[in-house]
């Protein structure tokens, strides 16, 4: 690579500082960071995106030890704007900071609020302006955090202009920027990516202290940047004779595993641990750990739990991944649970152990995956990602009358987003008033009301607090529509309008669970409710108390009739876990069973309405009127009983308008 020298040295030890100083939004003092010394950080909102917001949070992204690190700055409030004390880490070459306030993020626009750090001799620190140039290259977007937006992006040209000002000042950084330095060149001058990166390679090769990642970068380069999959392949076994126990290796194995058959990935797996511990590899970003580790962490797991294999499960827990932990918790503690294969009791301390490894994880920075996230960060991000665990959990022992305990691991996830849902708010709201919290489920409840996305149960802890104050339950309804928010309605119905159709209604004639046929054909003049689900349908169940919501409102009325075909049935007793299925959960629905199609499927009238309507997949609704006619549609479930029964009331009374 060219050393030339494009910039008065001077000039570019200063670059960022001053840019931040001419903004006089941030100011740093002393004014020149250094490695090992406190700084103070100084933020004047008065000029920014965030004037007038408050409380202003900080992050402050830095490159030290050639990577990426992620930290919170302590800020604290001045009559002149925010101030944060930090120590900077030794080692550290670059640093930005991030402010945000009320959802937004201030990252200095085009210019950023880096500066480059020096060392306790005032040197500028090797490879500031490699990072600096890093930072600022779409070249490299996936390898570096979010800490500038897409205004400070450069043209590879000017990022190549920094990694030769880099060598210039650094020659010694020569090893440390091979990849991204050859990357960056590719797109700048790929005419001279043939001539550059053969040369860059010998050098690397020829280094006697040549660590595995370095040896890595050159395989990588020659699969990625020159295409040659070859010498990549070639490169490898280089590296896995010289590292036998090292990442590449791994890498391999890791991959060995995923093409393995169920029956040879046990042993596979057992020899793979004990040769790559686990707890030895936790901070490798590859793209085999990417694309396949977790996948077969996983699929060692679920081979156990064919078998009801529990205590393989919790010897597996405590260094699974995030992404297996969670999903343990949807699959084996969850899934069993709501399928009726296990009591609550029996699942509970699975669960448990389970939630509280992702709590501790949250707390602990940990992972490839961690290192662009400041701790506060991570923890809302771990958080996010727990919040259908945790009200699992939380559901588990509100079940067995652990209310105390369940109303702690709600309250710990309640404002994720993953929380704003008639679920969880609806269970949050009984553990309130449950726990004595009287105001505040009300208010819960209230809350839930506004958005249109609440349960029955919310619904009736409402009822009783109207009944206490009002005496009675006379104008309830019109209460409680009144705090749903109008211009949310608005907003359903006229999407709602969008979706009527008016297309031929398949007939069938189907047994129902209570006795006898329903045949459509005898329904004309009749408005016609139908709901194909089946019990192994998490979404078709979750679906269920809105419509009965629908069904009890329309219960006196002998002119719009609702069904519920169980469809796309395989279990030999089907019909008696249906009944076990409505019984447990108290509904009165009426339900008939899909009749046989010619391939034998138990999906009859499902296959002809899909076919009409030209979809697929279960929960599905259709509404007819009294012409036979099919008016509206909808598949899936979007979490909101209330929504769901006000959507379905609303185009039963615009048919009834029409006659």
């Amino acid at each position: 690579m060219s050393t030339k020298k494009w910039m008065i040295p001077a000039l570019a030890a200063a670059f960022t500082a001053t840019n931040a100083n001419a903004q006089g939004i941030v100011k740093y003092t002393p004014a020149r960071v250094t490695g090992g010394d406190s700084v103070s950080i100084y933020y004047n909102p008065e000029n920014s995106i965030l004037k007038g917001l408050a409380p202003v949070t900080g992050v402050i992204y830095l490159y030290r030890n050639n990577d990426w690190e992620a930290h919170d700055l302590s800020m604290r409030m001045t009559d002149s704007g925010w101030i944060a004390r930090y120590l900077v880490p030794v080692g550290t070459t670059l640093v930005i900071p991030n402010f945000s306030a009320n959802g937004k993020t201030d990252k200095g626009g085009v210019t950023t609020y880096a500066s480059v750090a020096f060392d306790k001799s005032g040197r500028q620190m090797p490879m500031s302006l490699a990072a600096w140039g890093f930072l600022r290259t779409p070249v490299l977007k996936e390898q570096t955090p979010p800490a500038r937006t897409d205004s400070a992006v450069i043209k590879p040209e000017v990022s190549l202009f920094w990694m030769n000002n880099e060598l210039r000042d650094h020659p010694e950084s020569r090893r440390k920027i091979f990849f991204n330095a050859m990357a960056i060149l590719q797109k700048a001058n790929p005419g001279k990516l043939d001539s550059i990166l053969p040369r860059e390679i010998k050098f690397i090769s020829s280094l006697p202290d040549a660590t595995e990642q370095e040896l890595m970068d050159i395989s990588k380069a020659y699969r990625r940047l020159m295409g040659k999959p070859a010498l990549a392949d070639s490169m490898d076994k280089v590296i896995m004779a010289k590292f036998p126990n090292g990442v590449t290796a791994r890498d391999k194995e890791i991959y060995k595993i995923f093409r393995a058959t169920q029956q040879e990935r046990a042993e596979l797996w057992n020899s793979f641990v004990q040769r790559f511990p686990l707890d030895s590899f936790r901070n490798v970003n590859t793209e085999a750990e990417q694309m396949w580790y977790d996948k077969n962490y996983r699929a060692v797991v679920y081979s156990e739990m064919i078998n009801k294999n529990y205590a393989f499960l919790k010897k597996m827990i405590p260094a699974a991944p995030l992404t297996s932990q969670t999903e343990f918790h949807r699959l084996l503690v969850m899934g069993p649970y709501e399928h009726g294969e296990v009591t609550a009791d029996f699942i509970l301390p699975y669960s448990k152990m389970l939630v509280e490894h992702i709590e501790y994880r949250s707390l602990h920075k940990d992972g490839a995956e961690s290192r662009f996230y400041a701790p506060s960060q991570w923890e809302q991000f771990v958080l996010g990602c727990a919040t259908p665990a945790f009200f699992g959990h939380a559901s588990l022992l509100h079940q067995v009358g652990k209310d105390k305990e369940s109303l702690v691991w709600v309250e710990k996830v309640k404002g994720q987003p993953a929380a704003q849902n008639a679920a969880f708010q609806g269970l949050y709201a009984i553990l309130l008033e449950n726990n004595g919290r009287h105001s505040d489920a009300i208010q819960v409840v209230e809350n839930s009301v506004a958005l249109n996305s609440v349960t029955p149960e919310a619904i009736e802890l409402l009822k009783k607090e109207y009944i206490k104050k009002n005496g009675s339950d006379k104008g309830f309804e019109a209460y409680f529509n009144g705090l749903k928010n109008e211009d949310k309605l608005n907003e359903q119905r006229a999407h709602i309008r969008q979706q009527m159709l008016n297309k031929v209604a398949p007939g069938f004639k189907l047994e129902q669970l209570k006795g006898g046929f329903a045949d459509l054909s005898r329904m004309k003049g009749h408005i016609v409710v139908i709901d194909f689900w089946a019990t192994w349908c998490g979404p078709c169940k979750a679906a269920l108390p809105g419509m009965q919501m629908a069904v009890n409102k329309y219960a006196k009325d002998d002119k719009v009739d609702f069904f519920f075909v169980a469809t796309q049935e395989t279990k030999p007793d089907y019909k008696e876990q249906i009944k076990a299925f409505l019984k447990a959960n108290n509904y009165n629905l009426n339900v008939l069973y899909d009749g046989k199609s010619a391939n034998g499927h138990l999906d009859q009238a499902y296959s002809k309405y899909a076919s009409t309507v030209h979809s697929s997949g279960i929960p599905a609704k259709f509404i007819i009127d009294g012409k036979g006619q099919i008016r509206w549609y909808s598949a899936g479930y979007f979490g909101s009983p209330s929504a769901l029964a006000d959507e379905i009331s609303y185009i039963i009374e615009l048919l009834k308008k029409e006659g």
